[in-house]
């Protein structure tokens, strides 16, 4: 069930991101890989067969919620680098390559990744069909739990799980503005998936979608 979704407009993407994620989490008979979902994101208006050369930096940003800052959580920097050369080498085998001295030479684009996770909280309600019916509902794992009702008055529980965001973006430095100091995002690729699959698995479904969200944006290819 791996989700593979393109966007043209990079609002659009993380619009859809915030809505799916509530839809279907805990309590599917799935896996942590099969609820991963990846986006791409692109500017219509970019000849991509014009760039040749990018520049990768060697560290991956660590992002945190500053409007939520209780549901933070840290992620390990074990798997920074081997994040870092799969973007590479995919950048490599589309036909990029990186100047000598990118300080001096520069590059037609430069690419950004980070990564995020949070904690998440969703919160259920049911209630009987008539007020004579008795649900006496407790149930418990590392993941959920709930309040006992008597019986008539129905019952709530609430469910957590940590979501990780990893994000690359690439940006034009070709069309930076010096006005505004800014410079445009031609092209990213957004993957959200559920954390505590374990070291082995994550690296295995981190290798999968930064390939997949290349492989689905063919017109970055310059070779």
């Amino acid at each position: 069930m791996k989700k593979h979704i393109h966007f043209l407009n990079a609002a659009a993407a993380l619009m859809f991101i915030a809505i799916g994620f509530t839809a279907c989490y805990p309590g599917d008979d799935v896996s942590y890989s099969d609820l991963d979902l990846l986006t791409t994101a692109y500017d219509m208006n970019t000849d991509f067969g014009t760039l040749k050369t990018y520049y990768l930096p060697d560290s991956v940003v660590h992002l945190k919620d500053t409007l939520n800052p209780s549901s933070n959580v840290d992620i390990s920097h074990e798997l920074d680098d081997f994040i870092l050369d799969k973007v590479r080498s995919n950048m490599n085998a589309y036909g990029y390559t990186t100047p000598a001295e990118p300080l001096i030479n520069r590059p037609d684009v430069f690419l950004t990744v980070s990564v995020m996770a949070t904690k998440n909280y969703s919160v259920y309600y049911y209630y009987p069909y008539y007020w004579d019916w008795g649900w006496n509902w407790y149930y418990k794992s590392a993941d959920y739990w709930g309040w006992y009702y008597p019986p008539g008055w129905g019952g709530t529980y609430v469910t957590s799980y940590t979501v990780g965001t990893l994000v690359m973006m690439m940006h034009d430095i070709r069309n930076a503005t010096t006005v505004t100091d800014t410079i445009p995002t031609i092209w990213s690729g957004s993957m959200n998936g559920l954390l505590g699959s374990g070291k082995a698995t994550t690296k295995s479904r981190v290798e999968y979608n930064i390939d997949q969200a290349f492989k689905q944006s063919p017109y970055l290819k310059i070779n």
